[in-house]
């Protein structure tokens, strides 16, 4: 007598969950994956409303309708577990189990030893063993199924770059091989070109890609670039003063990078004058028909002191005139573009 696919799927999860626990070996993930993907193709076949099944909780015991009731050694029937409970899981519960048991044979084919350590790997943990790998189309997928934060895909992403900048032909070589595992569009993976170029516009491709509030992903890429000593790239720079101008000036100032921050400032101060207002993305420079625009003053004020302590490092004197001279041109405009605005307000 054949099985109803609802009975059908619970039986295929059930023992695909039993080859997690008891067969962590490669074949064995390659069984669970199967049965997964068997048990969502039975769901699949069932009207929505009814796509679901019945799963044991942890350290429950579900006895499906007809099944001969469990005994003791004495041949009596075995109490009922007391407190037990079942779980619901719907189409996409099993769609999310069939995508950590492909992610888990994925990391076991690429290293067969890791097979006995995935089996039981929540996806933070799966997360940490992808980028390790370097694959990291798959972690991204991963942490947007399971709404994880991809902080640690770009952190190790960038660190990858930093070897690669500074690695040897070892690394160069390796280097390829994760690469060519992502999606990069257009990725050229011949070493004719530089694995290291293509390390950073993959990077490049991703804070594009999965932008967030506030872009902590940038900041993220440039507080490890700066921490370990690396001078920031020029995309890097230019794709931050867009999104976050006055988290840059600090970022600088974190690190003591006095030069880069004064430089900071000067574009954009011009920048809100309207010379390269489009670098910083400001829509509308000032004047006196336009919205307010702002200024970060407790940073800036934070750089003045910080360059005014040693009077007698000349350097820092004139990089602290510079802005002085700057913030005095800024104030002019404001002071005209206010009195403008008064007048045409009273007319």
């Amino acid at each position: 007598m054949g099985l109803f696919p609802s009975s059908a799927g619970t039986v295929m999860f059930e023992y695909g969950m039993r080859l997690g626990r008891e067969v962590r070996t490669l074949p064995g993930l390659q069984k669970q994956a199967n049965c997964y993907l068997a048990a969502i193709n039975c769901l699949r076949l069932i009207r929505p409303q009814y796509a679901w099944i019945v799963q044991p909780a942890s350290g429950a015991v579900y006895e499906r309708p007809g099944a001969s009731p469990k005994r003791n050694h004495d041949g009596e029937c075995a109490p009922a577990p007391t407190g037990s409970h079942i779980e619901i899981l719907e189409l996409q519960d099993l769609e999310k189990e069939c995508m950590l048991a492909h992610i888990r044979l994925t990391l076991a084919q690429h290293d067969s030893t890791s097979a006995a350590i995935t089996g039981n790997s929540s996806p933070k943990e799966l997360v940490a063993l992808l980028v390790q790998a370097g694959l990291f189309d798959m972690a991204i997928s991963l942490c947007q199924t399971f709404k994880l934060s991809l902080r640690p895909v770009f952190e190790s992403l960038t660190f990858k770059c930093i070897k690669l900048q500074f690695g040897g032909e070892a690394v160069l070589a390796e280097a390829w091989d994760w690469l060519a595992a992502n999606q990069l569009s257009s990725v050229i993976t011949t070493k004719k070109n530089s694995a290291t170029d293509e390390a950073w516009r993959l990077l490049a491709s991703y804070l594009d890609k999965y932008k967030s509030e506030n872009s902590p992903y940038h900041r993220c890429v440039i507080n490890k670039l700066l921490s370990h000593g690396v001078p920031l790239p020029n995309w890097l720079i230019n794709s931050y003063k867009k999104v976050d101008a006055a988290e840059l000036l600090r970022l600088y100032l974190n690190y003591d990078l006095l030069e880069e921050a004064v430089d900071l400032v000067l574009e954009y101060v011009d920048a809100l004058l309207g010379k390269g207002h489009d670098y910083f993305g400001i829509e509308f420079p000032l004047s006196a028909t336009t919205p307010i625009v702002w200024l970060p003053y407790s940073a800036i004020d934070q750089l003045l002191q910080v360059l005014g302590e040693n009077t007698t490092n000349h350097h820092n004197t004139m990089l602290y005139q510079k802005v002085r001279d700057k913030l005095e041109v800024y104030q002019k405009q404001v002071d005209k573009a206010t009195r403008v605005h008064l007048l045409y307000c009273r007319n």
